[in-house]
């Protein structure tokens, strides 16, 4: 099998190849090969998906679902042209669906799911950890996080992607030099490499993932793999769901009574992330 991986998702591609053992696509000499497209985000991708001949299996990833929503053109080219599709989860099912594309639902791990060893402590002071890409905090929920911080004192968020003096320069530059305004209980990491950032997260409680319209995330995968108790606003097994914010600050507050760790969704999402692609 051949692998095409988006440039839009190009920071993946290590651990895409490493994961799954493909060689690269070349657009002249696998043009008949079987190929697994990772992300179909712009007019490049589509194109080289237009131009390919052989069995092709695309995934899609999340956002490049919603770049697709809105070229009404390419919806139908991709419909019509003979292809598998898979996706992460219901909720893109039901979006690809509208679309007149039908996908498979199989959450992915990019990483080698053997490497999360079971690491869950219960704390009294749960911490949690989200990731954000700079220039998306509202969608990955850095400021629902700043909201609920004071309802939630228990919990400790550290979020890892952005610096705190960007958010709050892009939201409101006078708070660039007035950094007190952050809760205590917020914390920002910057960009970390992902050893570091492995590292620390196995001495945390849970991952949060805010986004409502998602793959699935590594966020998730990684925390759920480690034991910890996950939170989520898109619904999966073993995993938290938060429908609401009402719902959300329950299950923050809810974290501390977590005595042992998650057995039954480490085990389940082992053996789904082992399966086949």
């Amino acid at each position: 099998m051949k692998c095409r991986i988006s440039s839009s998702i190009n920071n993946f591609e290590d651990k895409i190849n490493k994961r799954y053992g493909m060689e690269k696509w070349h657009w002249l000499k696998d043009r008949n090969k079987s190929t697994y497209f990772f992300g179909l985000y712009h007019i490049g991708d589509y194109l080289r998906f237009l131009w390919h001949k052989g069995k092709k299996k695309v995934i899609w990833c999340g956002s490049d679902i919603l770049n697709l929503r809105d070229n009404k053109i390419w919806q139908k080219v991709i419909h019509w042209r003979k292809a598998e599709h898979l996706c992460e989860n219901e909720v893109e099912a039901v979006l690809l669906r509208s679309m007149g594309i039908n996908a498979k639902v199989q959450p992915l791990c990019f990483d080698d799911p053997k490497q999360f060893e079971l690491s869950y402590k219960q704390s009294d002071q749960p911490h949690v950890f989200v990731c954000c890409h700079p220039g998306s905090e509202e969608q990955y929920g850095v400021n629902m996080i700043e909201g609920i911080a004071w309802a939630t004192p228990l919990i400790t968020y550290h979020i890892y992607g952005i610096k705190k003096e960007i958010w709050y320069y892009k939201n409101d530059p006078s708070k660039l030099y007035n950094l007190d305004n952050i809760p205590e209980n917020v914390i920002y990491h910057g960009k970390v490499s992902n050893e570091r950032f492995n590292e620390e997260i196995k001495d945390y409680q849970a991952g949060l993932r805010l986004n409502d319209f998602d793959g699935f995330a590594e966020v998730l995968a990684k925390s759920v793999l480690m034991g910890q108790w996950p939170i989520s606003r898109i619904s999966y097994p073993f995993i938290s769901y938060a429908k609401d914010i009402t719902a959300l600050i329950a299950l923050l507050n809810d974290l501390h009574n977590k005595k042992e760790p998650n057995l039954e969704g480490r085990k389940y999402w082992l053996n789904e992330f082992n399966k086949p692609l």
